[in-house]
């Protein structure tokens, strides 16, 4: 496998779909823009502890990029957490578990994007800084509100 460059299996296949006019679709295996997203909790979990317990190929030989996404309401606290040591912040599990919970309850209206996660996580982490994070997560009530903390954390 070495002697071939797989990382352009996917730009080929977008050439012959164009030609053919056909849709490559989002799930198809291995070039699919979704075929190495995963987003339930113990399958994120897994995944994030150790990727070959559900993928059986490396993403990165094929010039894909493994997703675990964190803003739906099948999110599991584990990603989440990941999150939080990806942006370092000082977050316990029972944070990370409080801070799930929310994305929970939000992805029920619409699923957030990262961006959403990463300003709801480090507003929180800050609200914890100044020692007013007991009732933070109660104030955000809709996905739309997340943006309004994330710029009081920005100005302070």
């Amino acid at each position: 496998m070495n002697k071939y460059d797989l990382t352009k299996i996917r730009e080929v296949e977008n050439i012959v779909a164009d030609a053919v006019e056909v849709t490559v679709p989002f799930n198809n295996y291995i070039t699919g823009y979704c075929a190495f997203t995963h987003k339930a909790g113990i399958h994120a979990k897994a995944i994030l502890n150790n990727p070959s317990t559900y993928e059986i190929l490396n993403p990165h030989d094929f010039g894909m990029t493994r997703y675990v996404s964190i803003g739906h309401r099948l999110t599991g606290w584990n990603a989440v957490k990941n999150r939080v040591e990806q942006l370092n912040l000082d977050l316990t599990d029972e944070d990370a578990k409080a801070v799930t919970a929310k994305i929970k309850e939000l992805a029920d209206v619409r699923p957030l994007s990262l961006d959403d996660v990463d300003v709801l996580l480090r507003s929180y982490h800050q609200a914890k800084v100044d020692g007013r994070h007991t009732h933070f997560l109660n104030k955000i009530e809709k996905p739309e509100h997340i943006a309004s903390f994330g710029a009081e954390v920005a100005a302070a």
